[in-house]
Parts: structure tokens; C-alpha cells; sequence
């Protein structure tokens, strides 16, 4: 008999077979390139630019180091030049009715279908990561956002009927950004009518491939225009003249550094900061599928940031010995290459990313790397950071990508702690098998975006955000749409800037005290006391100051409120905040309606006070009668506005508007009683909880308010502070503690709030000096109002296996 030789067993093949190389060819691209000479410019107003006198940089493979192209670098004329055909372009695009917008985008989106496959190439070639996560999720996606928003400009045109495009957007992306991070902001910004000039890294030719495609077109030129430079331009681009709105993707720092220059000066500023985002694995999770939601999260070049992993302690020792044999299998190699699951990110990132790991083990972290990486290579491994001191630099700082820094908890309410604790606020995973423990805790979770079982889902219908330091702009959903547009009877934002405007003086000299105290001869009223934990109190000062009529005589005095009292009326929000989100929509609104109804019956006293203000008779009863309208408009509102949306075929997506939190108000001089209440009344019905300081000519009639409220708020709930409106702004705008201010008052005001506030991103509205119509429904209790008051969080809940 011929002797038969052994076959191998399955379990062997599976065991010793090895991925072998799927490289894709990138020969589209560089035929690309060599149309341009291997020389890129700049794109704008639909043609290619290639000035003179240009500096250059190479645009390399970050994995050969091989030599693509040249790139030029804009300078400031470049970015007038662009601005000013943006300008252009956007008066004959905004006045398109919303379906010859729709069919233009639909049109740019088959061309990006047409040419695909020069898409991922190119984009991969470029940035080094993987090509399968290029071209099976970022460019669909990129054509579904197309698509989507062009049937939101032909659906949504009647609806929006009240709204206008915002103007020329700036668009201001940094060097570790993906192509896809672009398409989600010029997408909604070209379907409302806004154009857009779009600042990349040197180095980045796909938004310039991405640009010619939309010119080419042909119809439109002008509306979408790139430009290469270094960072340094961004201030430049975001300070012409012309630029309504500055869309800004970065780090927390520059962040801060763009918001502090762009103060006074006009344009609205979205930032989208960071990209670390949260993984929280309770005990009851599923540890495998949970570990492939951490590759996901790290290592599979979907995120651009790194990863704070949270594990349950009774799973620990488990969890940790299963991700480190499932990273021993993730390859690393050129991004061109199909089989691999992570490539490079360049020699920057690399270098943030070993910074990192050893400043980690400096201070105690134990550091595992694995993964097959070759030696001397751009490739940085995978990497898991554990045992960190809670205490330690790095445990505060934001983690790099490819990194994962795990920590042990103890029970789920320690877990939200310590993810509420950081001053990011981005996005988190929940991985549990218990459905309502997994949907409570993402609840309470103060993240823009949180999935339940899963990780790093996305749909163009879902909105997509943060808060704290992770910035407030909204990309996705409607919220996209609002960021792009602004309420046609609002006029446009213009420069309020001041150069004589002292930020380190601004609001430190309080005008003179006058002692509080008994008055010689007969007082005209009794001194009002500080609003403040549900009770008057004397100021902190024991000061108070005189109120007087336009004739100039004495009617009343109030408390002069200091830094002190201010610490104090924040520190009662807070107190009050548990309780009062916990709420319901219709309790919120059973309180409106009972000081609606408190009001009414004081209707004759506050009408009285108006009139000493100088106010007419009738037109004092009609501001009377108006904020008790306002009061119950907004208690009727049921203004929680929870939406539970279909994200394609993988489940609902429930869709909360959450309150921003401490609210702090600068109320305008005018309207005293009526803008007073409108303020009150749009962000309590939000659940937020309040410190406010009153008219600061005629504070009396919101005071009188007050004195209902003691019987019917809970404690601290509203909170009213008065005294030198230019020292009060100053403190809460620097208070570290208070989520928003709203300002209403000068514009050297407003750009003091701007600019001090950057400190820890307080969402910031202000009126740049400029006067509202507060008895016009538009001006005074406008969707604007209902925006404002609320953040959107997308609760995402994945169905299936």
C-alpha cells in the first residue's frame, strides 16, 4: 500500500496560518497627482491656484517616506482671495430655493461615487490608515451625508422658512483630521445655503481632490474652496471680514487660543475639541464582544483619538488577560494593504503617542505593548496602559491615539464619577448584558454621544457632539442644520470689537458702596436683599446701592453682590441641580404656571413699578400681561423635546435634549420685568438652574418676582444676584463651575464674556451690544430660545447579536 501522507487538522491550519499581503494599487492616485505635475496648489472659486513666491512642503507616504507631491502654503492673501469668492458665490447660492441646492448635492455625491476608488486610495496613501476602514465606511459615508442633507434642503425649506443661512463658513481642520470629518461639517453648510472656505494641513491633497470635484460641476463655482497652510493661518482665515461662522477641529489648547482672538470679533465659533473618547465594562458585560468594542474603539482607524477604558473590578483580572492575547493578533503595516488593522498616523502622532507612554511610566504605569509591528518602522504597536495613579499628571491628561488607559472601579456609581470627572466630553460605550443598568448609567453619563453595547456607530439623521472642553458644536441630525443658520428677524452678527477693552480691568472697579443699614428720614422702600438659596439675604459687603427713577429720584435701594456672593448663588445652583433634572417636563411646567398665576395676581404692583420706571400705563399692564404669557408658554412647551429616531438597520437611536446645567443670565437694562421673565422661564423649562442678575437700572420688578418664588421654588433653583453689572458678569464669566452665560448688556461686555470664558468652554450667548424687541415673539421667545437653553445627547441602542 502507497504510504499516504498526514494531513494537516483544522485546528493546526488555524493555528499556524499566517494573513499574507493584500496590497490595493495606488496608481490612480498618483496619476492623479501627476495632472497637477505633482504640485498642488490651492482651489478656489472652482480652478486651480498656484501663486508665485509660495513657501512648500512635501506631501510623503508616511510609511515609505517616499516622495508624492509638492504642496503649496497659503499666505494671507490667499485667504483674502478665497473669502472674497465665497462672498460671492453665496449670494446666488443662498437665494437657490433648498430643491436646486438638493439636486446640486446629489449630483456631488454620484461624482464621489464615480470616483470612489481615487477617494480611499488617495486618502489612505496620504494619511497611512487603513484602507478597508477608507473605503468601506468613510467614503459611503461621505455619499450618505450628501444624500441625506440634500433631502433635508428640499424637505425641511418650508419649515426653515424663518431661518436664513448664517454666510461664509470657515472651516479649520488639524493635521491628524480624516477627509470624512470634513464632509460632516460642508454638508449641512452648503444644504442651507452658507459656502465655505476650508483651512487643511499642508501635506493634504484629498480635500483638494474633494473641491475639484464640486467644481467641476460646473454650476456653482465658489461655494466649496480649499486651502493649504500651516496653523498659524487659522486666526487669519477666522478673522476676515466676511466670515460669519468659524467651524474649528483641534486640541483643547488651540481651541482655547482661537476662542480668546476671536473675541469681539463677530463670527460665531464651533469647536469640536479632542478625540479621546470613554469605554465603561460593568461586570455583567459581555468581556469578549466588550473587547472587540476596545479594538474597535483604538485600533481599527476609526477614532482619531485614544481610548480611557473603565472596568468593573470583579471582571479585571479577566478583562486585562483577554485584550492583551487579542491585541497579540491586530497587524500593523501600510494602510494600502487590506489585511492590516491599523496603520500610521505620521511622525507627529507617533511622537505624541511615546511622549505619552513614558511620562505614564514615570509616574507608575505599567505599559503592554503587542501587536505585529516591524522593527524600525513608523508603526506605532498597540498599546495598554494600566495600574496609572488616580493621581498621577497622566490620568487627567487626554490620551493619544493608539492608546488604551485602563482603570479599575468598584461599583457603577464610583464608574460615573470618575467619567463625569474629567473635563472631557465627547463620547463613551456602555457594555453590559443588563439593559437598564447599561441605559441608566449612559443616562447620566454628561457625554454628546453614547453607545449601549457598541462603539463608534454613526448615521447622517443622528446628531453628534460634546460639551465641556470637548467643545459645543453639532455635526449630524438637525442639530447639523442649526449650526449653519441664525433667525432671519435677528440681524447678522457684525465686529463689536474694542481695542481699548482692558481684560485684566474689566469689572474690578465696583463703583462706591453705600452702607447698608437704617436711612436718615424716611426710606422710600425697604432694601431688597440677594436672591440667594431660596431666601433674601444681606450682601457679603453689607453694601447696597441706590435705585432712582428718571427723574432722578430715590425709590429703593438693593444689595451690592460681590465675587462672594456670586461663589455663593453658584454653589446653591448646583445643590438644587439633582433634583430639579430629575423632574419631569409637566412638574416644570406646573411650577411656570403656578408664577404665571402668582404674577397675575400682582399685576397692579408690578404695573407700578414699571411706571415709575417712566413707563406708560398701558404699555406697563401690556409687559405685565406679557410676561405672564411668556410664563405659561413656556410651561405649555413641555420643552424636554426627547425624540427616539431609526439609525438605518442597527436600532433606535433615542435622541435627549439635556439643560446645560448652572446657567448664569446678564439681564438687558430694558424690559425689566419682560426680558427677565422670558430668560427665566426658556431655561427652567430646559431644567436648567439659574443665577441671574436683574436690569441693572430697574432691578425692583424682577426683585418683587423673587418673592413669590420663595414659596414656590425649591431652594437655589433661581438664584438672583444684584450690584455692578461689568463686576458680576466678571465673576461668573471666570467661574469655573457655571456650564453657560447668557449676556445681554454693552458690547464691550459681550466680548469680556467671550473671551474670559474660554477658561473651561462655558457655552456663551451674547448680544454684542445690540437691543432686542423682547415683546416680539420672534426676538423675545423664538425657536432661538429653545435652542440655546438644551444640549442634544444621541443614546444610541444597537440591536442584534
Amino acid at each position: 500500500m502507497a504510504a499516504t501522507r498526514a494531513k494537516p487538522q483544522t485546528r493546526e491550519i488555524f493555528a499556524t496560518m499566517e494573513y499574507g499581503p493584500v496590497p490595493e494599487s495606488h496608481a490612480c492616485a498618483l496619476a492623479w497627482l501627476d495632472t497637477q505635475d505633482r504640485n498642488l496648489g490651492f482651489y478656489v472659486n472652482g480652478k486651480w491656484l498656484k501663486p508665485e513666491h509660495r513657501h512648500s512642503v512635501p506631501c510623503q507616504d508616511p510609511t515609505t517616506g517616499e516622495h508624492l507631491a509638492t504642496c503649496l502654503q497659503a499666505k494671507a492673501e490667499d485667504v483674502v482671495e478665497a473669502v472674497e469668492a465665497a462672498k460671492s458665490a453665496f449670494e446666488n447660492w443662498s437665494s437657490l430655493p433648498g430643491a436646486r441646492r438638493a439636486q446640486h448635492l446629489t449630483r456631488l455625491a454620484k461624482m464621489i461615487q464615480k470616483h470612489q476608488r481615487l477617494l480611499w486610495t488617495l486618502e489612505s496613501l496620504v494619511t497611512g490608515r487603513a484602507v478597508r476602514e477608507v473605503r468601506d465606511r468613510d467614503v459611503p459615508m461621505a455619499q450618505q451625508l450628501l444624500q441625506y442633507y440634500a433631502g433635508q434642503a428640499y424637505t425641511q425649506e418650508r419649515a426653515l422658512a424663518s431661518w436664513e443661512p448664517v454666510g461664509v463658513i470657515g472651516l479649520i481642520l488639524p493635521p491628524t483630521f480624516s477627509f470624512l470629518e470634513m464632509m460632516w461639517r460642508i454638508c449641512p453648510a452648503l444644504a442651507v445655503g452658507c459656502t465655505v472656505v476650508a483651512l487643511v494641513p499642508p501635506g493634504s491633497p484629498t480635500p483638494l481632490l474633494l473641491a475639484q470635484l464640486a467644481g467641476e460641476l460646473g454650476s456653482f463655482p465658489g461655494i466649496l474652496n480649499v486651502l493649504s497652510g500651516p496653523a498659524s493661518l487659522g486666526p487669519e482665515l477666522a478673522a476676515q471680514h466676511g466670515i460669519q461662522k468659524v467651524a474649528f477641529c483641534g486640541s483643547v489648547e488651540d481651541g482655547r487660543a482661537l476662542r480668546r482672538a476671536l473675541a469681539g470679533e463677530g463670527a460665531e465659533l464651533a469647536l469640536a475639541l479632542g478625540a479621546e473618547s470613554l469605554l465603561v465594562l460593568l461586570d455583567t458585560a459581555d468581556v469578549d464582544s466588550a473587547v472587540e468594542g476596545v479594538v474597535d474603539a483604538a485600533w481599527s482607524d476609526r477614532s482619531p483619538g485614544g481610548l480611557r477604558l473603565l472596568v468593573q473590578e470583579s471582571v479585571w483580572d479577566e478583562t486585562m488577560r483577554r485584550l492583551q492575547a487579542r491585541m497579540k493578533q491586530l497587524r500593523c503595516g501600510r494602510g494600502l494593504d487590506g489585511a492590516v488593522d491599523m496603520g500610521t498616523r505620521g511622525a507627529g502622532a507617533y511622537a505624541q503617542a511615546q511622549r505619552y507612554v513614558h511620562e505614564a511610566q514615570s509616574q507608575g504605569a505599567q505599559v503592554f505593548q503587542a501587536g505585529d509591528v516591524p522593527t524600525n518602522s513608523p508603526f506605532f504597536p498597540p498599546t495598554l496602559v494600566f495600574d496609572l495613579p488616580p493621581a498621577a499628571p497622566c490620568a487627567q491628561a487626554e490620551v493619544p491615539w493608539p492608546l488604551v488607559v485602563a482603570s479599575p472601579f468598584r461599583t457603577a456609581k464610583e464608574a460615573l464619577a470618575v467619567a463625569n470627572g474629567t473635563p472631557r466630553g465627547g463620547s463613551a460605550s456602555v457594555w453590559s448584558e443588563r439593559l437598564g443598568q447599561a441605559l441608566e448609567l449612559g443616562y447620566r453619563l454628561q457625554l454628546g454621544t453614547v453607545w449601549i453595547n457598541a462603539h463608534g456607530l454613526s448615521d447622517p439623521a443622528v446628531p453628534t457632539g460634546g460639551c465641556k472642553e470637548s467643545g459645543s458644536s453639532w455635526h449630524g441630525g438637525p442639530d447639523g442644520f442649526y449650526e449653519y443658520l441664525r433667525p432671519s428677524a435677528i440681524p447678522a452678527r457684525v465686529s463689536y470689537f474694542s481695542s481699548s477693552l482692558n481684560y485684566d480691568t474689566f469689572g474690578l472697579a465696583v463703583p462706591s458702596f453705600l452702607p447698608a443699614g437704617p436711612e436718615v428720614g424716611p426710606s422710600p422702600a425697604p432694601p431688597y436683599g440677594l436672591f440667594v438659596g431660596g431666601r433674601f439675604q444681606a450682601p457679603g459687603a453689607r453694601s447696597s446701592r441706590p435705585i432712582q427713577d428718571p427723574s432722578g429720584s430715590l425709590q429703593s435701594y438693593v444689595a451690592e453682590g460681590g465675587a462672594k456672593d456670586i461663589r455663593g448663588a453658584v454653589e446653591a445652583a448646583h445643590q438644587a441641580t439633582p433634583s430639579w433634572v430629575g423632574q419631569s417636563p409637566a412638574a416644570r411646567a406646573a411650577l411656570l404656571w403656578a408664577l404665571a398665576a402668582a404674577l397675575e395676581r400682582k399685576a397692579a404692583t408690578l404695573a407700578r413699578m414699571l411706571e415709575r420706571q417712566g413707563a406708560e400705563p398701558r404699555a406697563a399692564q401690556a409687559e405685565v400681561q406679557l410676561s405672564v404669557e411668556r410664563l405659561r408658554t413656556w410651561g405649555a412647551s413641555q420643552a424636554q423635546g426627547h425624540t427616539l429616531q431609526a439609525a438605518g438597520m442597527r436600532g433606535p437611536v433615542l435622541c435627549l435634549r439635556e439643560p446645560l446645567g448652572v446657567l448664569a443670565i446678564i439681564c438687558p437694562d430694558e424690559w425689566p420685568l419682560l426680558a427677565f421673565v422670558s430668560l427665566l422661564a426658556t431655561a427652567l423649562a430646559h431644567g436648567n438652574t439659574l443665577v441671574m442678575v436683574p436690569s441693572g437700572t430697574w432691578p425692583l420688578p424682577a426683585l418683587e418676582v423673587c418673592q413669590e418664588m420663595v414659596t414656590l421654588f425649591p431652594a437655589g433653583l433661581v438664584n438672583v444676584v444684584t450690584g455692578d453689572r461689568d463686576h458680576l458678569t466678571r465673576c461668573l464669566a471666570l467661574h469655573q463651575d457655571v456650564q453657560a452665560l447668557w449676556y445681554f448688556g454693552s458690547a464691550q461686555g459681550s466680548q469680556f464674556v467671550e473671551r474670559a470664558s474660554a477658561g473651561n468652554f462655558k457655552s456663551v450667548w451674547v448680544n454684542g451690544g445690540c437691543s432686542r424687541a423682547w415683546d416680539q415673539e420672534a426676538e423675545g421667545a423664538g425657536p432661538e430660545f429653545r435652542i440655546r437653553a438644551a444640549r442634544t445627547k444621541a443614546l444610541w441602542l444597537p440591536m442584534g447579536d
